[in-house]
């Protein structure tokens, strides 16, 4: 069975279920918020609208509150939508406060709330303390982490016959 796009009190005076009707079908109508499938919680009283759940892109969530507010009985509109780049910001804003994650610098996405981690980081416990910055954010509905751990390996000093020290680049073989 398909999943409803749109949940509603079902016990709603006459007047306000006409206005849910013209709710959904003018966001049903909005191609770009349809295409995405989003589950969203919509209530109505006296006018007043209140939007929940979660969409793709800010500009879904913006348009869906301007479109609302030119149905005619609706006089404001609580848009309380998550966008997805909402979670990416708040995530890379909680790495940035890291003093160790934050350089690493994880790629950061999202998709529905589920925050998807990748990239590279120096070590085992650099990558578990990004996947729990990450779920401690409080629009984080899960993480998946695609974080591969390379060590960093510091290059050995080269000392030359003349006693000069001097450090190989990576890859550089170490003289004979």
């Amino acid at each position: 069975m398909a999943q409803e796009m749109f949940r509603f009190d079902d016990d709603l005076p006459e007047a306000e279920r006409h206005v849910l009707v013209a709710i959904r079908k003018t966001l049903w109508e909005y191609e770009p918020l349809r295409a995405t499938r989003p589950v969203l919680d919509i209530s109505v009283r006296d006018g007043l609208v209140m939007l929940q759940g979660r969409v793709r892109t800010l500009a879904i969530k913006e348009i869906s509150e301007f479109l609302l507010l030119r149905i005619p009985g609706i006089r404001a509109v609580r848009n309380d939508l998550i966008a997805d780049p909402e979670v990416v910001r708040l995530v890379a804003d909680a790495f940035a406060e890291d003093p160790e994650v934050g350089p690493a610098c994880p790629i950061v996405e999202c998709r529905d709330g589920v925050v998807v981690l990748a990239g590279q980081v120096p070590s085992e416990e650099l990558a578990r303390r990004a996947v729990d910055i990450a779920a401690a954010v409080p629009t984080a509905v899960s993480v998946v982490s695609h974080i591969r751990v390379v060590p960093i390996i510091v290059p050995a000093p080269v000392v030359a016959t003349n006693g000069a020290v001097a450090v190989a680049a990576m890859g550089e073989q170490e003289p004979a």
